[in-house]
């Protein structure tokens, strides 16, 4: 049975997200800021459900989701506020084991031999995409897992194949993908960069060994420590997973591996806490209480520390990476509202105004697909009230907010709407406001899940009263939004005529870069047909020269 989300905002196959009920007969309460201090004073004691909860999304998965469309150009049949462009995720599921905290569609071990019918599906469902995406421009491509590097070479060039023949890649698209130690030989890492990988993300998370030993995770530290030298020397952008808050962990252990990682110039690196959904008991309406949740703020603080004083900058509220010599513009464009789409089994993505799951059953997505549908199970419709606030929320929860550049592109002023909240908020020391960027402070790590979330709509927070109370009185998020009252100060007017404005000059743009990528597409293609018919004609020109030469006698002796 699975248990109800501990977490609220974050999408699990081991969650269970508890349902609306309807409309509920009980309103927010209005207030004034005097008022909404004091109320949030009181309501803000109560602990975090989760620290750091990185695995992150808004709307919460609790909405009426509905189902697939027929194709893709219906699910992307809404204008994008970032018009002509889009990023991509693949989905590959295999692993050579499952480690014990891993909570995503995974196939371990000898799941590796569906892998060849796998990919095959994989570009098909790739061809389903391509005339919707016609005319636009992939910026950016993240190959997940799973471990894509457990495929082998020949499918791994199919996989890339097909993307080079179904979109158009941006001559300076960031292609990412994931790889684990034990399947990331140099020969491997050499076809990588011939394929065009251009960012690698190495998932270790510990050197200590006896965690890793709790974990599942059976490998050679020295092995991995090879292994990532070749990708640091051959690909360069490489970040590295880190893991901590294991049972029994040593103060020091998370500090000493980010030293070690370090000290071989890794340039980027990402630390997540760990997330016991696979192990944990599957009781409905258990309240989070994680005993080491005050240790895994002061850990993750003294790491903040330690590479901020080693020349690291935060990228992502986890993500850490060296100035110039790292980047992850994948996950910073997902929450600019960029359309991303996703290709795999479980994968999430988002059309405009629609996140959307794909099927999680390999079987019904190979179904699905030998039908020519699109196999994707799940879609939530999101009002442009919504969508604006997405990006709000998930850019203060992990980056910071341009008030201007949401001004520009929404033609709502944030600082209006909110006015109320984020002077009171400031005034309690969880954000800062210099300027033009809004973002959270230091103080507001204890409630980093909550904070953002004040920033919904109040007709968001309206519906929330149509949850189970009893889920509403147990768990922080729902019971703070639903108690806080209004946030609101002024109604969120979406200004069309601004956004259409600023769409069609983007649009204008986009299609002026598409044409300019299309031309370097078609210039390399047709390069690379001439030089191979100039190869032909030497060979036959070398052929009917052979052809033409007396015969050599070769005396017997």
């Amino acid at each position: 049975m699975k248990k109800y989300s501990q977490y609220f905002n974050k999408k699990s196959r081991f969650l269970k997200t508890p349902e609306l009920m309807g409309k509920s007969a009980a309103t927010l309460d209005s207030l004034n800021p005097a008022e909404l201090e004091s109320r949030l004073q009181g309501l803000l004691k109560i602990q975090n459900d989760f620290y750091p909860c990185f695995d992150w999304s808004f709307p919460p998965p609790l909405l009426s989701p509905s189902s697939a469309p027929a194709t893709a150009a219906e699910l992307f049949s809404e204008a994008s506020v970032v018009p002509g462009r889009y990023s991509l995720y693949l989905h590959s599921p295999f692993c050579k084991t499952l480690c014990s905290f891993c909570y995503y569609s995974v196939i371990p071990g000898r799941g590796i031999d569906q892998s060849a019918t796998y990919i095959d599906y994989l570009v098909r469902e790739m061809a389903l995409y391509a005339d919707a995406m016609a005319g636009q421009i992939c910026e950016s491509v993240y190959f997940g897992g799973g471990t894509p590097t457990y495929l082998d070479d020949a499918l791994l060039v199919k996989v890339f194949e097909g993307l080079r023949k179904h979109f158009v890649l941006a001559e300076d698209a960031e292609i990412s993908i994931e790889a684990s130690p034990g399947t990331l030989p140099r020969e491997k890492v050499k076809l990588l960069k011939t394929l065009g990988v251009t960012r690698l993300s190495y998932g270790i998370q510990t050197l200590d060994e006896q965690l890793l030993a709790t974990m599942n995770r059976h490998y050679s530290v020295p092995e991995a420590i090879h292994e990532l030298d070749g990708a640091i020397d051959l690909i360069g952008n490489v970040n590295v997973d880190t893991m901590y808050g294991f049972e029994g962990e040593p103060d020091h252990a998370l500090l000493k591996t980010l030293e070690a990682f370090h000290q071989i110039d890794v340039p980027s690196l990402s630390i997540y806490a760990l997330d016991r959904q696979r192990s944990e008991h599957k009781n409905s309406f258990v309240p989070p209480k994680d005993d080491a949740y005050e240790k895994k703020i002061q850990h993750f603080s003294a790491a903040k520390t330690f590479l901020g004083e080693r020349g690291y900058r935060p990228v992502l509220q986890n993500v850490f990476a060296i100035p110039g010599k790292a980047s992850y513009r994948h996950q910073i464009r997902r929450w600019d509202n960029l359309p991303l789409l996703s290709l795999g089994i479980a994968s999430q993505g988002y059309a405009p105004q629609r996140p959307y799951q794909n099927i999680a059953s390999i079987k019904s997505y190979y179904e699905a697909i030998d039908l020519g549908r699109l196999p994707v199970s799940t879609v939530d419709h999101l009002s442009p009230e919504m969508e604006l606030c997405r990006e709000l929320t998930s850019k203060l929860r992990f980056t910071q907010i341009s008030m201007s550049g949401m001004r520009d592109k929404y033609g709502v002023d944030v600082d209006v709407v909110f006015r109320d909240l984020i002077n009171v908020l400031g005034d309690m020391d969880f954000i800062s406001c210099k300027g033009d960027v809004l973002k959270m402070t230091e103080k507001s790590a204890y409630y980093n899940n909550i904070i953002p979330m004040l920033f919904s709509p109040d007709s968001f927070k309206q519906e929330l009263l149509g949850l189970p109370e009893e889920y509403i009185e147990e768990f922080p998020v729902p019971y703070i939004l639903t108690r806080v009252g209004h946030t609101q100060s002024a109604p969120v007017v979406i200004n069309t005529r601004a956004r259409i404005t600023t769409t069609i000059e983007r649009r204008m743009l986009s299609d002026r870069r598409w044409h300019a990528e299309r031309r370097c597409q078609t210039t390399a293609i047709a390069s690379e047909k001439e030089r191979r018919r100039a190869a032909d004609r030497r060979q036959k020109q070398e052929d009917r020269r052979c052809a033409a030469m007396p015969p050599v006698l070769v005396d017997p002796m």
